[in-house]
């Protein structure tokens, strides 16, 4: 009775952490403005509105190469019932509980190998990380650290018992993991990893033949995988949208090794070092044959084979595709070494010499080494939320002084972890907590600003819907390069009502999106490269192009980039006018130039209002020739009125150019027709 009273309270502990941490992850989400980090957001997004209208995985109705099928199901959910405003929020909620339950999994691994209360701790732990601050995102972490996790301990459950209920189990755990996020296809080099050092620690080969059925269900799944995409013709789509990382030709060896070193380091930054050298320990003992208990020789291969592989895949893919370390792809490597920690200090923190100090050495060397650069740089908010914290230190902070505190720092917490008397050892747990909550709310603040002041860049104040709200249907966008491409994805998320995008030739596109690329012709006329002429009831467009028709509504121009504005169309899309160079406000930096060019040109006139700000000499010309010059003092406005040339007649484009020798403004740039 006295047992089940204390599992119960185990149970009643546990449950109020989940629901503790749900509450407390969902409240630091709701200042996010998500989706935020284009495209993957906005893409995950799209393709669960789609899969949940039975549209498939499409976008603007063209097929997407496969990304997930798992997580566009979790996101899309909710908006079957909600709108967008309200799906967000439902989306961040059931995100935190899916985040948070990571811990229940991590509880029942370590309980049977310590004790309740250091199965807590682990699952605190695995609670506290920064990277929970991606429930407030559209990202697939969110679902992929409680999949990961769940099929890691799946795995470590079927080593230490491999019934053939257990084995089907595992087999089931990783097809979700798969369904989830590819990066699960590492799996396949997980499980022979962790046969091979248990059956070197048990000097047997018995665990390889009680696994046989496991690895010939993974043997013929592969197989057949395989053999599908070669017999339908689709042997490049193995890896679905990641087809691209099987190029092997594409890859440095110095790169992928450099890529290796980063990625190592900065797991020793996300998980505050201790655990990594509490795995080591444990490892170290179970090769060496020592350790009796089966359960921690099935934690030790499990946790360091899918720590090793996973750091060596996201290495090779980081080697190609980022330039600074990346925790997000690293995340679900946390929970299994929390396992180990807890489990390490309730056997006393056991530190074999001098292995423990080699390896104290090593972890320490990996961070130490790091390039400071690759884990403060402000590209790492979306990728590494750990690192914020030190970012936003190192922004305070002479360059030299954040070198000799980060390495204080790292040095302290080895010699800690080596060093202190066994009674202290619970303050190494106390001190990982402690910093991995620091950091959580650290992160879980920059990344809400950052999200907003992103809202901000692209809707300036106005309604993210403000093209459905204004009646817009069937809406074509047009890209110009007036604005920055992460805009397109956020205008296609928040406005059900655009159908089809429209990219003008030279337009930054970094992502293919179910686009066309269309030129105007002499006449304003959008056509593609077939000479096809689009055709559109509405058209939102920036506000440095001027469409034929009807204006309905606009937003603002943002501190970063132009404005928008949705026109109504009636017959082909024909561009008036649109003018290349000015800054969002309307600014010319001196030394440089805009064109305003006239679509269509017939006899008319170009007006302009010029603020002056430097007093410096400002042109207009045309067909090279100046039209009109004046040096505008600072706080005088100029109203120049230049006539179109003699030979415009309505069937050829006219070019005017307007330059500076200084800074000036202007808030009127219009090409009136006679």
């Amino acid at each position: 009775m006295f047992r089940r009273v204390v599992a119960d309270r185990g149970l009643l502990a546990l449950a109020g952490l989940v629901l503790a941490s749900t509450i407390g992850r969902f409240a630091l989400s709701r200042g996010v403005e998500a989706p935020w980090i284009a495209p993957d957001e906005q893409l995950y997004a799209l393709l669960g509105r789609s899969l949940l209208a039975g549209d498939g995985l499409r976008i603007l109705g063209a097929p997407e190469p496969y990304y997930s099928l798992a997580y566009p199901l979790v996101v899309g959910l909710p908006f079957v019932w909600s709108g967008l405003h309200a799906g967000v929020t439902q989306v961040q909620a059931a995100q935190a509980l899916l985040m948070s339950a990571t811990a229940i999994p991590v509880f029942f691994w370590t309980r049977p190998l310590a004790n309740g209360r250091w199965a807590l701790a682990a699952a605190a732990l695995t609670a506290l990380i920064p990277g929970l601050t991606y429930s407030g995102l559209f990202m697939s972490e969110a679902l992929y650290y409680p999949v990961a996790t769940l099929a890691v301990w799946t795995l470590a459950r079927c080593l230490q018992k491999p019934t053939l209920a257990r084995q089907g189990l595992l087999l089931t755990a990783v097809a979700v993991a798969l369904a989830t996020r590819l990066q699960a296809v590492g799996f396949v080099l997980v499980l022979p990893g962790a046969i091979a050092i248990l059956a070197l620690s048990e000097r047997s080969l018995v665990a390889l033949r009680r696994m046989a059925p496991t690895l010939g269900g993974l043997g013929l799944f592969a197989i057949a995988w395989v053999g599908s995409r070669i017999v339908t013709g689709r042997a490049d789509e193995l890896l679905g949208a990641y087809a691209t990382l099987a190029r092997a030709g594409e890859y440095s060896v110095a790169d992928v090794l450099q890529s290796l070193a980063w990625q190592t380091g900065a797991l020793v930054l996300f998980t505050i070092a201790v655990p990594l050298v509490a795995l080591g320990v444990l490892t170290w003992e179970t090769i060496r044959g020592r350790e009796q208990d089966a359960g921690v020789r099935v934690l030790a291969a499990t946790a360091v084979t899918y720590l090793t592989v996973t750091v060596v895949e996201v290495s090779v893919f980081a080697s190609r595709f980022i330039d600074h370390v990346t925790e997000r792809q690293l995340l679900s490597v946390a929970p299994p070494l929390f396992v180990a920690l807890a489990v390490w200090m309730y056997r006393g923190v056991p530190r074999p010499q001098p292995f423990t100090s080699l390896l104290a050495l090593c972890v320490a060397a990996s961070a130490l080494l790091l390039p400071l650069g690759r884990i403060t740089a402000k590209a790492i908010y979306a990728d590494s939320p750990s690192l914020i914290a030190l970012e936003r230190i190192s922004a305070h902070l002479p360059q030299s002084s954040f070198q000799a505190g980060y390495a204080i720092a790292i040095g302290a917490v080895i010699l800690l972890a080596v060093l202190l008397p066994r009674r202290s050892a619970p303050a190494l747990a106390v001190l990982v907590a402690c910093a991995l909550a620091a950091a959580s709310l650290v992160a879980s603040r920059e990344i809400r600003d950052r999200s907003q002041t992103e809202r901000e860049r692209s809707f300036a104040g106005a309604p993210p819907s403000w093209i459905d709200a204004n009646g817009g249907s069937d809406v074509t966008l047009l890209l110009t390069g007036a604005r920055f491409w992460p805009s397109a994805w956020e205008t296609l998320f928040w406005n059900e009502s655009v159908r089809r995008v429209v990219r003008m030739p030279g337009v930054e596109s970094p992502r293919i999106l179910a686009e066309l690329v269309a030129a105007p012709r002499p006449d304003g006329g959008l056509v593609t490269s077939r000479g096809d002429l689009l055709r559109a009831p509405y058209v939102a467009a920036p506000n440095t192009v001027s469409i034929v028709g009807d204006r309905v509504a606009a937003i603002p121009a943002s501190f970063e980039q132009s404005g928008m504005s949705l026109w109504r169309v009636d017959g082909p899309i024909t561009i008036a006018s649109r003018v290349v160079g000015l800054k969002p406000n309307g600014d010319l930096y001196g030394r440089a130039h805009a064109w305003i060019r006239v679509f269509a040109c017939a006899p008319g006139h170009l007006e302009l209002t010029v603020l002056g700000k430097e007093g410096l000499p400002t042109r207009v010309l045309t067909e090279g020739t100046v039209r009109a010059q004046r040096a505008v003092a600072p706080g005088k406005v100029w109203r120049p009125t230049i006539a179109a040339p003699a030979s415009a007649d309505g069937s050829s484009v006219c070019d005017f150019r307007l330059e500076s020798d200084g800074l000036v403004g202007t808030t009127r740039v219009e090409f009136v027709r006679e």
